[in-house]
């Protein structure tokens, strides 16, 4: 699971713990868990695609200077 800000990634609680605490929940707990863990995935993807989108936003830009750029040199 990709969540990069993970409680668990961070070693504020230990692995074993976890595993503990997994153990503990009933089926409809793990659901929810699992659910949430979703939901901070795409949160995580959507954040990525909004940050790719900016940098080809400010791309485009970029190349829009350098064609006026190339035409003020060709004059």
């Amino acid at each position: 699971m990709c969540e990069g800000h993970s409680i668990v990634e961070k070693d504020l609680i230990p692995q074993t713990a976890m595993v503990e605490m997994w153990e503990l929940m009933t089926v409809e707990q793990k659901k929810k868990v699992a659910v949430i863990r979703m939901d901070k995935a795409i949160k995580w993807m959507e954040l990525k695609i909004s940050d790719m989108e900016k940098m080809t936003a400010l791309k485009k830009e970029v190349i829009d200077d350098m064609r006026k750029t190339q035409e003020m040199l060709k004059q």
